[in-house]
Formats: C-alpha cells, structure tokens, sequence
C-alpha cells in the first residue's frame, strides 16, 4: 500500500512538473491544442477536466470555483503519450480501455473515475467492470487538422483485489455509440 501511495505521488510531483512521460516540464500547464473540456462535475466542488498537448492525452482533477482549500490537494494532473490513431482522422475507434484516476476521491462511495478517448463519430460510450456498466457522453476536444478526437468519463465500483481498486483487466468491455445508438466500436 506505501509503494503505490508514492507511486502515486510521484505520478503527481510528474505531472505537476509535465507531463507523466517524463518530458521536460513547460511552464505552466502542458500546453494544449484549445482550452480544456469538462467531462464531470460529479464530486462536489471537484471538476475533471482533459485535452490534448503535444502529443499527450492530459487529465486534470481540481477544485472548482477557486476553492482552494490551504493545507489539501487542489489539484491532479496526468499527461500522458495519447494513442497514435487519435493523430490521425478515420472511422470511430476507441484506442485503449479507459484509464484510472486517483482524483477526485468519492468519500461516499467505492467507485473510482475512468477517463478514456475516442476518435470519430462516437457520441457515447459504455464501460463493464464488476459486471456493472456505467455510460458516458462523449465531449468533443479540440484538435487540429481535421481530426474528430473525443473524452469521457464514467464512475464504476473499485473491487477489492487491487491496491487502486481495480486492474485494466477487470474492464470487460467499451461499447461506443453513433447519435443514432448503433455500435460503432467496441474492446473486449
């Protein structure tokens, strides 16, 4: 439990620095194709926010509405290398399952965020872990060059098993949809 607690404090000290890559920390935030886009305003107080920068797919937790409490975390920032098929145009495709996030921490539940990104025409997306599914609009991010580059986020119940709750493996199926709710990709 001590070694994923600094793991994931290092994760953060990484990000805070840029992004989780390791890459050379710019000034600031990583800078980004647009501004950010919020997927979820779940967590009271909390927005989680993504978009893409130089290469990387960035997840930000903070507090919202300047908030800002003195002595507690404000603030989670995760870059990192996006999927090489959001850099190109093409038909709808979710690139990898969606990953976990250690922020925003529901106090009140056993469920942990997962953020995930899509490429094309996908409008919503369906994730299955624990034998529970959670669905989740799509948010479009800005992209450039003709690119249709989408995030989303879901809430799911964290299993026991793992320090963090849950292992990608647990995931067992991403289901994405069109706006007419045709399956248009899919992982298992």
């Amino acid at each position: 439990m001590r070694t994923r607690i600094i793991a994931i404090v290092l994760a953060g000290l990484l990000a805070v620095q840029g992004c989780a890559a390791g890459r050379p920390a710019p000034t600031g935030h990583p800078p980004t194709t647009g501004r950010p886009v919020v997927l979820d305003a779940r967590i009271p107080g909390w927005e989680t926010s993504a978009w893409l920068a130089e290469g990387a797919f960035c997840v930000r937790a903070a507090r919202a509405g300047g908030k800002h409490e003195e002595g507690k975390e404000n603030e989670s920032l995760f870059c990192d290398p996006a999927p090489s098929a959001l850099d190109t145009v093409g038909s709808p495709l979710l690139p990898a399952k969606p990953l976990p996030y250690p922020a925003p921490l529901d106090p009140q539940s056993r469920e942990i965020i997962l953020v995930g990104a899509v490429r094309g025409a996908v409008t919503s997306v369906s994730v299955t872990m624990f034998g529970q599914t959670a669905t989740a609009a799509v948010h479009p991010l800005p992209a450039t060059g003709g690119r249709q580059v989408g995030a989303y986020a879901v809430w799911l119940p964290r299993g026991d098993a793992e320090s963090d709750g849950m292992n990608l493996a647990d995931i067992t199926a991403v289901v994405g949809r069109d706006a007419a709710g045709q399956i248009v990709a899919q992982l298992n």
